[in-house]
């Protein structure tokens, strides 16, 4: 697998990885070296093909080594958030059962210091070396199956319970080639990708398709990822021609407004967006001040990432959809699980060569998960006549409202965010008396709201006016922020508790 990444393209060699916030880049022969010895202190410490070596850590140089090197012994890497709190790592670490935990910033850790006492743990260092006191075995490359599990992902977490999602080698490899083709991404061309390597986006894009395509991968250490404008001076030094983020780094940048300097991203050919709901409003204004294209793709860790994608040469700025197939077959099917008639909302199924091997021991919800070889994703979308798919919610999300209507929260949302003064809503049902559920509405003021803007009488009008009484929430309440997860997507399941006490100012 090495090989096939680092060595068979010529191009390959041309990946540098770009650390210390910019001031060292380091080439593929000194990554490929930390990578062997990485590996070999894997080996000195016991692991073998198919065991599992959790990581806790951030991106950078010791995530891509301790993949590399997972990945040359045969084991599986499983990433964590570094932010979760002890007990979604203690599920973790019950669920997976991990042979060897390798935390980044060990000594600064204090929850992984403590939780290190249960389990074998190594730190490595900000260099990629693994710090191991066993003395170093003799090492070469695992043969082992492309079939076998390369990686094991944590869904988001934000309809329920993460669970642990099994992704093949070939999976993996297959996704990652995947990317370099849909999104043309060439050697020598500088990646920017801000997603961790514990997502999809982050494992996938910068430890497979940026060597695959021989880029230079300019890693954004936390500190530099605190706020908006720390990262306004990642992208001014980066001065990369790609760039992955999540769509709330554009609202953040269209709200600044002339305060950015359109230098600090001359050098951007395209962003890419996936992970959360992509405003059309959003990237129509930054469009129009940067004149960079903002592709949305759409994939799940269960589709080993991308499988839909709008296209760069015939992109616009007014498309509000996700784009079309790229590597899979699609189809839509109605309640009835029969095929949605044209332009009609249906349950978004996919069939990829390679999708997820399957939910980490739990053979009922990877049953679940399939309808033969298709993969359900439980998004309902539609198409529009030149076949572009666009999203219209989740199956499980829906609010069924008093006429017994059942409502997808984005459509609301999206009107919401279209009314002067709110720069982010989030819709939920609340429970009702007589069994069903009233359309609650948190919000997020923009800089430029006023005292008049909050009235709810006047923002329910405007719902109204463009949704009907139906589909107009009964209950406003502004807070400060809406609970996200670290991708960016809404944690639906804490919308509720956020009406139990007073609005946030």
């Amino acid at each position: 697998m090495l090989d096939s990444v680092f060595k068979a393209p010529p191009s390959a060699q041309r990946f540098r990885v770009v650390v210390d916030a910019g001031s060292r880049e380091i080439g593929v022969d000194a990554v490929l070296a930390l990578i062997e010895d990485a590996a070999a202190g894997l080996v000195a410490e016991g692991i073998a093909p198919g065991q599992r070596v959790l990581f806790c850590g951030e991106q950078g140089l010791p995530a891509f080594v301790a993949f590399w090197a997972a990945m040359a012994v045969g084991a599986v890497f499983v990433p964590v958030d570094p932010a979760w709190p002890e007990f979604m790592c203690r599920k973790a670490i019950n669920k997976i059962r991990p042979h060897l935990a390798v935390i980044e910033a060990l000594d600064e850790n204090r929850l992984w210091r403590h939780l290190a006492a249960e389990l074998p743990t190594r730190a490595i260092k900000p260099d990629g070396g693994l710090v191991t006191n066993m003395a170093r075995s003799s090492f070469q490359v695992a043969a082992v199956a492309e079939a076998s599990p390369a990686a094991c992902l944590f869904t988001s977490g934000s309809t329920g319970d993460p669970k642990a999602v099994v992704l093949s080698r070939q999976a993996l490899l297959s996704s990652a080639a995947l990317v370099v083709q849909t999104f043309a991404w060439q050697a020598g061309e500088r990646l920017l990708n801000l997603p961790d390597p514990h997502t999809m986006s982050g494992l996938r894009n910068a430890l497979l398709a940026a060597p695959m395509a021989g880029m230079t991968w300019v890693c954004a250490p936390k500190p530099a990822r605190a706020n908006v404008f720390s990262l306004l001076g990642v992208l001014d030094s980066a001065q990369a021609q790609r760039v992955v983020a999540a769509p709330l780094l554009l609202r953040h940048i269209n709200l600044l407004g002339d305060r950015v300097d359109k230098e600090v991203l001359a050098a951007t050919q395209a962003f890419y967006c996936t992970g959360t709901d992509l405003s059309r409003a959003e990237v129509l204004a930054f469009y129009q001040r940067f004149s960079i294209p903002v592709v949305n793709y759409y994939g799940l860790t269960e589709t080993v990432g991308l499988c839909l994608s709008q296209k760069l040469e015939n992109w616009s700025p007014e498309d509000a959809s996700i784009g079309w197939p790229v590597g899979c077959q699609m189809r839509l099917l109605d309640e009835q699980g029969q095929p949605a008639a044209d332009g009609e909302v249906g349950e978004l199924q996919v069939r990829l060569q390679y999708p997820m091997s399957r939910y980490f021991e739990d053979a009922a919800a990877t049953a679940e998960r399939f309808d033969g070889d298709w993969l359900r994703t439980e998004d309902l979308v539609r198409c529009d006549a030149e076949g572009r798919v666009i999203i219209v919610g989740r199956r499980s999300n829906f609010i069924k409202t008093t006429s017994t209507e059942k409502v997808q929260p984005q459509e609301i949302e999206a009107v919401i965010e279209q009314y002067a003064g709110v720069a982010e809503a989030a819709v939920c049902g609340l429970p009702d008396p007589v069994g069903a559920e009233r359309i609650a509405a948190l919000l997020v003021a923009s800089a430029e709201c006023t005292e008049a803007a909050r009235k709810g009488s006047t923002l329910a009008e405007f719902v109204s006016e463009r949704l009907g009484q139906a589909r107009t929430p009964s209950v406003f309440r502004w807070v400060n922020a809406i609970p996200r997860n670290a991708s960016g997507k809404i944690l639906r399941k804490q919308l509720r508790n956020y009406f139990d006490g007073p609005d946030e100012r």
